[in-house]
């Protein structure tokens, strides 16, 4: 009779982890959308719009924080700035966009399937489908 229970349990919860993942594994098609490039249309060129992104950085206190304690000041990064040509400039905008705020997320990613594995084992334990803490 146990074992009946048990089987019947493993194919409701089978069927049901089947339908939920099947539910959740279609993903939505959003329509996509011509979005037009900041540098098209415009009065200012690749430059001038870089420079401002960057000056946007420049501005921020943690940045001049960390600037200041390398030793460099206000005018020596703006003099350096005007030294760069258009493609290091470009560069330097471009590479602000990927900087991550928060820092790297693979730890975080790693810790939250190590807990997602453990919880399973919890309630598989708890629901006696299998004997994990049993030696």
């Amino acid at each position: 009779m146990i074992f009946f229970k048990k089987f019947c349990f493993n194919r409701v919860f089978v069927c049901y982890l089947t339908v939920a993942f099947s539910i959740l594994s279609f993903a939505s098609s959003a329509p996509a959308m011509f979005i037009p490039s900041p540098y098209e249309g415009s009065g200012t060129s690749h430059r001038e719009t870089d420079l401002q992104k960057i000056q946007k950085l420049l501005e921020s206190k943690l940045v001049q924080h960390k600037l200041s304690q390398l030793g460099l000041s206000r005018e020596e990064i703006e003099d350096r700035l005007h030294q760069l040509d258009d493609q290091q400039i470009h560069q330097v905008a471009s590479q602000i966009n990927a900087l991550e705020a928060g820092g790297d997320s693979t730890a975080a990613i790693v810790i939250i399937i190590v807990l997602l594995v453990l919880v399973g084992f919890l309630v598989l334990e708890l629901t006696g489908i299998i004997d994990v803490l049993k030696w």
